[in-house]
This record gives C-alpha cells, structure tokens and sequence, in this order.
C-alpha cells in the first residue's frame, strides 16, 4: 500500500476525543474549553494536511457520549471542518460500532491495517511492515523481523517498544504526523532479530 506521492502525502494520529469534556482530566490538555481544545486540534490538522492528502486516524475521533441527535450533528460538524477529503479511521474503543452515518464520514474503517512494501526514502533498507491499531501490541506481525508497529489509546503512558510508537495528539503536541517521516525513525531503530526465546511463563498443567 502506497498512500504517499509527490502530490499526496499520508499523516497519521489518533485519540483527538473531538467534543470529549472528560479529556479535560483524563489527559490533563491545557485547553481552558472543550470548544477551545476543537479549534486548536482542527486547526492543527488543516495546518498540516491538505485536501489531497490523506489521514490516517487511529482512534477515538470523538469522545465517549449516548450518540442523540444533537451529539452526531455535533461530530459531524467536526469532520466538515477539516478540509482534508479522505480519511482512514482505525477504530477505536469510543468509536460507535455499526452506525452508517458514523462510519460514512471516513473513506475507509477497519478494526486493524496492516501492510507490507513500505520503503524508506532517505536511507537503504528491505522493504517493511506496518502494523496499525488503535490498541498497543506486545508483539504485532512481522515484530521478529523488525516491523513497525503504530498505536493510540494510551496517551503516552506505557514505554515504547521496538519500532513502536504511540500517534495519540497527547505525545506530538497535539498535532498529525507525516508518516514516511515516522516510519523513517523508527525503521533506523537498532534491531536485531531475536536469536532465543526466553521463558517468561512457567510449564503448567492443563486445566
């Protein structure tokens, strides 16, 4: 898969709890208003992506609420607001399951992506896996090889590991990432293949 050209670029986040009064103390964001911490999150991502770009948006576009009338014409009027045309919602655990008008704001919705051919443009390297999801994986496909592995849900609060790294606004100053520059980083990475298998469980008998 190859969303990036020399016209498009692909950027990537996650966990913007668009509307979330909860995110206030949850996340500690130094916004004085739930409506001031919106602008500031629409404001970063149509200062970034442009209309032929596309976002990669890991989760939780909104925050937790009972989906009245009033709350979708709310979110909905979020993703009016941002001028980028396709986005690529990885569902998160705020995120409604099965309403249309919900997913119908995004290109495309899945529960993970993943995909393989990803290559570097600033130094040699085999071509990679990337592995996305709203929640952290301890051990993703293709982890034994070096894959890249990008996560929300947490808000910087668990250690990275391997070439790993959680996209939430609340670990890049609330603003999207260009995604070839992130996976630059994290493919130059030290890494070596794991050569045994250390036992962390003990042998136990069968229930």
């Amino acid at each position: 898969m190859r969303w990036w050209t020399k016209s498009r670029r692909t950027f990537v986040t996650a966990d913007t709890h668009f509307g979330d009064e909860a995110a206030f103390t949850k996340f500690a964001r130094p916004f004085p208003t739930v409506e001031a911490m919106d602008e500031a999150l629409i404001e970063s991502i149509n200062d970034r992506v442009g209309k032929r770009d596309v976002l990669l948006h890991l989760g939780d576009f909104a925050g937790e609420r009972e989906w009245t009338g009033a709350e979708r014409r709310r979110v909905l009027a979020y993703r009016d607001e941002l001028r980028v045309r396709k986005i690529v919602l990885i569902r998160g655990n705020l995120d409604p399951l099965g309403e249309r008008w919900f997913d119908g704001m995004f290109d495309e919705v899945h529960d993970i992506l993943t995909w393989k051919g990803w290559e570097s443009a600033t130094f040699a390297a085999p071509p990679m896996r990337v592995v996305a999801s709203h929640y952290p994986i301890r051990q993703w496909q293709g982890w034994p090889n070096g894959a890249v592995h990008l996560y929300g849900h947490t808000h910087g609060t668990i250690p990275e590991e391997g070439r790993s790294t959680d996209v939430g606004v609340d670990c890049w100053r609330y603003r999207p990432l260009d995604l070839a520059k992130l996976l630059d980083s994290l493919a130059a990475r030290a890494f070596a293949t794991p050569t045994e298998w250390p036992r962390k469980q003990a042998m136990r008998e069968a229930l």
